[in-house]
């Protein structure tokens, strides 16, 4: 591929295709990967160099899904398996083998692929050559995990994406495409780890580009694989060197001076705590000389640091007091809808920082990251504390009666019910990724406006399913003294739930159909009417959305062994939605009513779902998780 393309292609996206360097001491780009964690000595030491010092922290540490973020290719380290499995992708075929202890799979050319997609050539996607690859570095251990194949040094060595996801609780093997909520027109996904990945899911990466060179060469480097822990303490040299003086040891275990030498997240003000993860968790972009200094140099942030001294953190625009940002939202929507509802609220999982930072706990009081999380005293699958999953991490500031003993009378549910959890209200699960619902970071009252006028789940209406929008402007109006606004006639008579599953975009369905499956939700709303209105999302056009309907779907009533396989072709999803509107009439209904499209007899208003399904917003989702 001429340079000239390749560095087109870069600027385009304002990211540098980062590639390995052919050195003469690494034989192969397998050895180079081992070898990754050791190659950056800018005063980085390592987490192994952590342990002896700090053995409980390290071993908390080595427990998370941080650690195993990304990984090099080893049978202990790669859950998939490569067992001469054959996976098709859009009409392309990917098979994935053994030799021994090493990972390998057949595939179309990747760099032929990229050259392709990315419009360097018209060659037929079916005619691209195919080559053997060796897997050489993991991405992902907790839900899904993703892998990396060796590049073509004709080509750069770029670490090229094996276009797979394998989906570790269902041990199945997925198209890259499907793991992710895009658009089902959308061009295939083509990533190289070095310009992309390296970024979040290694500490201390670098690029590499050598701009010195005429060649235009690169030297990829990391100080470590995964986030360890001189991504949120600092590079560690300094501080090991220094401590290996045992009298100054001791006497800062005997003082209350702060060790200099590295940063405790802890010890920061709330703000610059919250950077430390927010290098990663925010939205953002590097502007002018940003960019090709972290190309060439790698990442510039270090713990403690000035966080936005660095990137240019992009919040959504407020259209009344930001007119000229406000003007960047009109000139690409795209962009803010691929990680905005249209309300302002975070949208794509990943993005907490961002969230947050925009919240009143965040911007008037001192809430920060560490006030719900923790690296070292948490529990591993989301890392929040014993308290952060709980309404003590908002009483523990909020220490008033009425969000305390007398909870009732601020939430009008019983004091232990979910109702009255400050983070279901609070906090609702409409954020996505990962083929999940996940807490909302922006920390907001519930409110029927932006349900109304743009289109936002609220947490009203996805704990009552069965509800509609009108029935929670009532209750928020007569209890909190919220202004009503104008509803649609659907909005008075029909559940606000169903009409964003039925009827709205494939955001809006993804969450409901999750929240058809939240405990708290079945438990306010009932569970055996829900079976039909979900049957519809098994064959929605969206991967992501048969995946997470047919998952709830198995928490109802008599559907607990109900087989689906959310990757079928398009007659047997049919079947499979009639299937499951037959079971569900064998089973006893609790509910019914005109909201919930069930009539006395509990009969299901089948033209008026027809009606619902014929006006569906079909526009694009596409999700930046």
């Amino acid at each position: 591929m001429p340079l000239a393309v390749l560095l087109a292609s870069i600027l385009a996206v304002s990211v540098v295709w980062a590639v390995f360097s052919n050195r003469d001491r690494v034989k192969s780009q397998a050895e180079l990967v081992q070898r990754l964690p050791a190659e950056r000595d800018d005063h980085y030491a390592s987490s192994n160099k952590c342990q002896s010092c700090h053995p409980g922290e390290y071993h908390s540490w080595h427990q998370t899904y941080h650690r195993t973020m990304t990984q090099p290719a080893t049978p202990e380290s790669v859950l998939g398996e490569f067992d001469g499995t054959t996976v098709e992708s859009e009409g392309l075929a990917y098979r994935v083998y053994r030799k021994e202890d090493e990972f390998w799979a057949e595939m179309p050319d990747p760099e032929e692929m990229m050259y392709v997609v990315q419009g360097g050539k018209p060659t037929p996607l079916e005619e691209i050559p195919r080559v053997h690859r060796r897997v050489v570095m993991t991405t992902g251990s907790h839900h899904y995990q993703t892998y990396w194949v060796t590049g073509d040094p004709k080509y750069g060595n770029l670490l090229q994406t094996l276009p797979l996801i394998y989906l570790i609780k269902d041990k199945q093997w997925i198209p890259r495409e499907e793991g992710f909520m895009r658009a089902p027109d959308s061009k295939r996904m083509i990533t190289q780890w070095n310009n992309h990945c390296i970024n979040c899911h290694s500490t201390g990466g670098n690029p590499g580009l050598l701009t010195t060179t005429k060649e235009g060469r690169f030297n990829t480097q990391a100080a470590e694989l995964g986030i360890s822990c001189e991504a949120c303490h600092g590079p560690a040299e300094e501080h090991i060197r220094a401590n290996q003086n045992p009298l100054r040891r001791y006497g800062l275990h005997h003082s209350s001076t702060h060790d200099d030498t590295i940063v405790n997240p802890a010890k920061l003000d709330h703000k610059r705590s919250s950077q430390v993860c927010g290098q990663c968790h925010g939205v953002y972009i590097r502007q002018g000389d940003q960019g090709m200094t972290y190309a060439s140099e790698g990442v510039q942030y270090e713990a403690g640091d000035d966080l936005h001294a660095l990137r240019y953190y992009i919040t959504f625009p407020n259209q009344a007091s930001e007119k000229e940002r406000w003007e960047d939202f009109k000139r690409n929507p795209k962009f803010f809808r691929e990680r905005w509802w249209d309300d302002g609220t975070i949208l794509a999982a990943g993005r907490e920082y961002t969230a947050m930072s925009d919240a009143a706990c965040f911007t008037k009081g001192e809430m920060s990251c560490l006030s719900c999380h923790s690296m070292h005293h948490s529990d591993p699958n989301d890392q929040l504390t014993p308290e952060g999953a709980t309404s003590a991490s908002c009483t523990s500031c909020h220490t008033q009666p009425e969000y305390n003993e007398a909870i009732q009378d601020h939430t009008f549910h019983a004091p232990a019910s979910t109702g009255s959890n400050c983070l279901n209200c609070h906090m609702p699960h409409t954020s996505y990724a990962l083929f999940s619902a996940i807490r909302s970071h922006s920390i907001r009252s519930p409110n029927v406006s932006s349900s109304a006028n743009h289109g936002v789940p609220n947490a009203c209406n996805l704990c009552h399913l069965d509800k509609t929008l009108a029935w929670t402007q009532k209750h928020l109006t007569e209890n909190y003294g919220h202004e009503p606004v104008s509803l649609s006639q659907e909005h008075q008579t029909t559940s606000a739930a169903l009409l964003w599953l039925l009827k709205g975009h494939a955001a809006q369905r993804v969450i409901v159909a999750w929240h058809v499956g939240w405990s708290a939700a079945q438990g306010a709303s009932g569970s055996g009417w829900l079976a039909p209105f979900q049957a519809e999302l098994l064959k929605d056009p969206y991967g992501v959305v048969r995946y997470v309907a047919h998952r709830s779907l198995l928490t109802l009533p008599g559907f607990e062994e109900f087989d689906y396989d959310f990757l079928a072709d398009d007659a047997e999803r049919q079947a499979k939605t009639a299937e499951a509107i037959r079971r569900w009439h064998a089973e006893d209904s609790e509910r019914h009513g005109k909201a919930i499209l069930l009539d006395r007899e509990k009969e299901l208003d089948v033209g008026e779902v027809a009606r619902l399904l014929r006006n569906r917003d079909d526009r694009p989702v596409d999700i930046k998780e």
